[in-house]
């Protein structure tokens, strides 16, 4: 069953102006139209949240297998697959199972 949902948000103070900063790059060197830039940016956020959560082990392991093929059909096309990759490792080996946990991350 295919599933639409329309997304609205605003932004504000310094996330705006993150936004306003990449929203200027991809008008004057991309010609990705800026809904499929805004569609990237929900699609990114949504694929490390729920790696982030499963390796957490915040989300149920049947849900979570469910939720994993679904983002690898999402990902395995893009350049997403590879940070993908890395994202999943991080989880696996500091979620909380691992040393590090959520406090472990490092930027």
């Amino acid at each position: 069953m295919e599933k639409v949902y329309k997304v609205e948000t605003t932004l504000s103070h310094s996330l705006a102006e993150l936004y306003a900063g990449l929203e200027e790059e991809f008008a004057n060197k991309s010609s990705i139209p800026l809904s499929d830039m805004n569609r990237t940016l929900l699609q990114t956020g949504l694929i490390h949240h729920l790696t982030m959560m499963s390796g957490l082990g915040l989300i149920e392991p049947e849900k979570a297998e469910r939720l994993h093929e679904l983002i690898d059909q999402v990902a395995k096309d893009t350049i997403l697959w590879d940070i993908l990759q890395m994202v999943r490792t991080y989880w696996r080996d500091c979620g909380s199972g691992g040393p590090g946990g959520a406090g472990g991350l490092k930027v």
